[in-house]
């Protein structure tokens, strides 16, 4: 009995088994128009002798699926949204079957339909990528991809960063290749809107990340890929080029030309102008930029070029800039501390400057086959130049004058920047198993010639210090770095990695300074407050471990990195001061996300950071660039450690064109690097070597301990169909506690800051294009148990273009901006107004004549505030008043395409 319920148990099993037994299925999905890859499209398979059951997966980046069947006969089919369905027939019955090519066609009927009704999907999901649909939002023809961007949903700016979805975006590619260096501002202002195919939004990955599939960064980044109308073998053509004249004699042009193919894409910039309003008016993208009433003169070049074939691609990009210019602006700095209380410094100053900058960049990725990769990045830039300053400070307590200053600088600096990395991977089998090798090398020098004449006033114009020197400087630095790390995959869902990493670090600092001997009527006196000659090295042995777990509904990252660094800093002049020290660091980090249905999102984060003091804070070099602001390093500095926890939550309706996030995060810093302060209550000497002024300030850097802060944001974006618009809010909030310590004294500066932002743009049509926004900040700060400072601010704003007669635009920028400082009962309110007028010329709409007049108000100034630990401020800047200019523009476009 017991040897037959053995034969029946081992058959079953093998019965089982064979019944478990299944086979792959694969093929590969195409644009029947261009032959492009479809990504996203669905793939389904349906039982001939039973169609409940069903299977289906959609197509990766490429286009390709895999779906693995058991036996027998399906009805198969492919799928994807404003293209027609393809229908067949097929039989499992052997190990593996590659269906082939499937080119679907674009469903016309479908297209025509949208057009009645005016309604075009915005958005739609491609597996994890979210392609939006230029077409469905109603932009100027004028546009740049940067004004389109902000009229989709889930797109912001937040504290000046390109956000989406509620993630930052780390790059901005174009037909999935980088673009000047990766330089997202050129790609948004460059590519116009109506070359944009669609727009592509996916989890940012780098060149390690992409070979291995191990996600190792611990913040999550997003990665938009802008995919031109480029159809295959043809070449796109395409630019922009404007010149404008105005009032005094000023000009502008700016321009850009591009040609793409399939293999190579090329790109040139260049732009000379002496005048910092734009050419014409626009929508301005996500939101304002002042114009600058200072007098300038800038010249630029560029170019970025992209080679690719296969997968193999050299992208190079150059950019020369020449700018000169003269700024003057005046500041009122009110200290809030109690040490400080009742002090004022008003101070206003004159500046020019001119500087001439090189910058390439080659990075070189090479993937002979599907097992190996190489990627090489070197950049290189240099950079001269020379400034001048005049500026002169009055500084009041409790509105007695203390003392004013005369400061007049110039110098004259040059430096250059070499970097190179490479990086190599190999996979070492089919199961995600990895080896990786980097390595790299840097080097940077600067030197400077500077000259400095200064002199402190007492109230009855006494003088009280008098500066006359000279000084010379050189910086030189120098770094390599090597590492491995090696992947493996655990499981299906489970990927391991660890790695190692050397660099060295190399700076030295050697500045001389001379003091004016009036006997031999030349700079001879060597001053040693300001001569310093200086060495710092550091070592730094890295490991890391990590596991990550990607489920289809949870995901976890934890990990560790483990460093030993030692710092040597070595002192040969004015003193002779050798110091080293070691470092030992242990960052953990944790990260748990939840996909829910309906594509939403939660992320849960803690990592923790060290970081080891600057160059310029440990050297004990006195900065007497400002007398009345001295300062100094500190060789004895410790490393600081902060932890860091977050929590994110969002929620995208691809259907409804809506989308929600909400953050919310706090960290703590041990050992921060802060300021040991000493206010001069009347004419002292510090430590018996440093003059300070009445009401002067001396500072240098300290560890202190007691720094957190807290902050959270809500952002929510919707359309508004009554009004065929898109609004857009966000408001955050956050809790900053600093230790500060002044006079011997530690104390905290407490400071709250909530801000709350409306942005509604318009998608009406490409006639009526309008952007309306209102942004609300209050700022509340307090030192220990002085009064503090509380300031709110609300700017408002309306740009808009309107096409009102056949080819004839009217375009407008008008904004309000209220300021109230409570601690100083300085209230201001004033409106700026631009107006524009063009038309379009020639047949094919592409010249356009425009004349623009820019605040024709006349508002003079614009204060901008800020707060600080022990003061706030006020500073005022010229803008451009009353100005105007007349533009000619011309867009370059081959619509149809030529052969490539």
């Amino acid at each position: 009995m017991y040897r037959i319920i053995s034969a029946l148990f081992f058959l079953l099993i093998g019965l089982s088994a064979l019944a478990q037994k299944t086979y792959t299925l694969k093929g590969k999905v195409l644009d029947a128009q261009d032959d492009a890859s479809l990504p996203g499209a669905t793939i389904l398979l349906i039982s001939k002798a039973d169609s409940l059951k069903q299977s289906g997966t959609i197509t990766n980046q490429s286009g390709d699926f895999n779906i693995d069947m058991k036996p027998g006969e399906y009805n198969f089919q492919v799928s994807f949204l404003g293209y027609k369905s393809i229908k067949k027939s097929v039989t499992v019955d052997k190990s593996a079957i590659d269906l082939g090519q499937f080119k679907l066609s674009e469903n016309t009927e479908v297209l025509q339909a949208v057009n009645v009704t005016e309604k075009m999907p915005p958005t739609k999901l491609k597996g994890d990528t979210t392609v939006y649909n230029p077409n469905a939002f109603k932009v100027n023809p004028d546009a740049t991809t940067g004004e389109l961007l902000a009229k989709m949903p889930g797109f912001d700016k937040v504290d000046g960063k390109l956000v989406v979805e509620g993630q930052k975006v780390a790059e901005i590619l174009v037909d999935g290749k980088k673009f000047f260096g990766n330089n997202m501002n050129q790609a948004l202002r460059v590519i116009p809107s109506d070359v944009v195919k669609n727009i592509e939004v996916y989890e940012y990955k780098d060149d390690e990340e992409k070979f291995t599939g191990f996600k190792k960064a611990e913040e999550d980044k997003k990665t938009i890929n802008i995919v031109t109308k480029k159809k295959k073998n043809k070449r796109l053509v395409f630019g922009d080029v404007a010149a404008g004249y105005g009032k005094d004699n000023r000009y502008g042009f700016v321009g850009s030309v591009n040609s793409f193919s399939d293999n190579n894409k090329v790109t040139i910039t260049a732009a000379s102008k002496d005048v910092n309003a734009p050419l014409k008016l626009n929508n301005r993208g996500f939101g304002r930029t002042s114009i600058s009433g200072n007098e300038i003169q800038d010249d630029s070049f560029g170019f970025n070029v992209v080679n690719s074939k296969n997968e193999n691609s050299i992208v190079t990009s150059y950019r020369y800039s020449n700018r000169e210019s003269t700024n003057t602006s005046k500041t009122v700095k009110t200290y809030i501390t109690d040490v400080l209380a009742g002090q004022v410094q008003n101070s206003s100053s004159k500046s020019n400057s001119d500087n001439d900058s090189h910058r390439v960049s080659l990075r070189a990725s090479l993937k002979s086959n599907k097992k190996y990769r190489l990627t090489t990045n070197t950049s290189f830039s240099i950079s001269d130049g020379e400034s001048s300053s005049h500026s002169t400070m009055d500084t009041y307590l409790e509105d007695d004058p203390l003392n004013s200053n005369f400061n007049r600088k110039s110098s004259e600096r040059n430096s250059n920047n070499i970097n190179q990395n490479i990086y190599y991977s190999r996979k070492l089998n089919d199961k995600g198993r990895s080896l990786s090798i980097n390595g790299g090398i840097s080097y940077s020098k600067s030197e400077s010639d500077g000259k400095q004449r200064s002199e402190t006033v007492k109230e009855d114009n006494v003088v009280s210090q008098s500066i006359d020197r000279i000084s010379d400087s050189e910086t030189k630095r120098t770094g390599m770095n090597g590492g491995l790390s090696f992947s493996e995959r655990i499981g299906e869902k489970g990927h391991a990695s660890c790695g190692y990493t050397y660099s060295y670090s190399n700076s030295s600092a050697d500045k001389l300074g001379y003091n004016f001997n009036e006997e031999a009527n030349a700079y001879t006196d060597l001053d040693e407050l300001t001569t310093n000659k200086f060495e710092n090295s550091t070592i730094r042995n890295s490991g890391r471990v990590a596991y990550n777990y990607s489920g289809k509904k949870h995901g976890v990252r934890v990990g560790a990195s483990f460093d030993f660094t030692t710092l040597k800093n070595e002192e040969s002049f004015p003193k002779q001061t050798d110091m080293e020290e070691d470092f030992f660091s242990f960052r953990p980090y944790a990260r748990y996300s939840l996909n829910m249905e309906n594509h939403k999102r939660i992320n849960v984060n803690y990592s923790s950071r060290t970081s080891t003091p600057s160059l310029r804070d440990l050297q004990e070099i006195v900065d007497v660039s400002n007398p009345m602001n001295i300062s100094t390093g500190n060789a004895d500095l410790k490393q600081s450690r902060s932890h860091s926890f977050s929590a994110y939550y969002s929620a995208s309706n691809t259907e409804k064109a809506t989308h929600l996030s909400f953050s919310a995060s706090a960290s703590t810093t041990n050992n921060t690097v802060g300021r040991r302060t000493i206010i001069a209550t009347k004419d002292t000497t510090i430590n018996d070597l440093y003059f300070l002024p009445a009401g002067g300030h001396f500072s240098e850097p300290v560890n202190l301990d007691g720094r957190y802060s807290l902050n959270s944001r809500v952002t929510y974006s919707f359309p508004v169909e009554k009004l065929k618009s898109k609004l857009n809010i966000n408001t955050g909030g956050g809790f900053s506690h600093n230790p500060t310590f002044v006079n011997g004294k530690k104390a905290y500066t407490d400071s709250w800051n909530l801000n709350h932002r409306m942005t509604l743009s318009s998608n009406i049509s490409e006639k009526v294009d309008f952007t309306f926004s209102t942004s609300t900040n209050y700022r509340q700060s307090k030192n220990t148990s002085t009064s503090g400072s509380e300031y709110v601010s609300q700017y408002t704003a309306l740009n808009m273009y309107y096409n009102f007669y056949k080819n004839v635009a009217f375009r407008t920028n008008a904004s309000n901006n209220y300021q109230n400082n409570f601690t100083t009962n300085n209230e201001d309110s004033f409106w700026h107004l631009n107006l524009g007028l063009s038309t379009k010329v020639f047949n094919n709409k592409r010249g356009e004549l425009s004349c623009t007049a820019y605040d024709v108000l006349g508002k003079d100034d614009q204060r901008s505030h800020i707060v600080r630990d022990l003061y706030t401020a006020d500073y005022y800047r010229n803008k451009l008043t009353k100005f105007y200019i007349f533009t000619f523009s011309y867009k370059l476009r081959n619509s149809k395409g030529k052969k490539a």
